[in-house]
């Protein structure tokens, strides 16, 4: 059930190839018959990506609220990055997404582009209310995301901030 936008495709991996992802990357974008991307995780990336994967493994049938999503650019046929879902919504109807996009592809749009039909691709199940991020202080880039994602900064700790955004109700006629 990839997701779709004018220049990406965005791809949840299923747990085989979540497993490959941590394992060897080369082979996983093979088994999505992708061009080799060259780009290594960095440690943090790796580390959170093995937790994320545990979840996975003990949440099967909700493994697109644990899994990595690879962005892929179309025209080239490689990942220029990947985005996650930090669990399932909880009982407030809460889920928190996280993201990256590769050095070379920066700051042109594509991650705004993957964020917003992954806040969209959220937004319209039922039991989604709200979507919200993280960002360090210093990460111009991610606020700026955000922003055109149109959440909102609402909160700020010692290290970031906390951004927003709550579905819109539809009103009946």
């Amino acid at each position: 059930m990839p997701l779709r936008t004018k220049r990406l495709k965005i791809v949840p991996l299923n747990l085989e190839q979540f497993k490959l992802l941590l394992k060897d990357k080369d082979k996983m974008e093979a088994s999505l018959g992708l061009k080799p991307s060259s780009e290594k995780m960095d440690e943090h990336t790796e580390q959170a990506m093995k937790g994320l994967y545990k979840e996975a493994l003990k949440n099967k049938k909700n493994h697109l609220w644990y899994t990595n999503w690879q962005i892929i650019l179309k025209d080239e046929n490689v990942v220029i990055g990947s985005a996650c879902f930090k669990g399932q919504p909880n009982e407030d109807g809460e889920v928190e997404l996280g993201y990256g996009i590769n050095e070379s592809f920066r700051n042109k749009g594509y991650m705004t582009e993957a964020a917003k039909a992954l806040y969209q691709w959220a937004l319209e199940l039922p039991h989604v209310r709200c979507v919200k991020a993280e960002t360090e202080k210093t990460n111009e880039a991610s606020h700026k995301v955000l922003e055109k994602c149109g959440l909102e900064k609402v909160k700020e700790t010692d290290d970031g901030y906390l951004w927003r955004r709550i579905k819109e109700e539809k009103k009946q006629l």
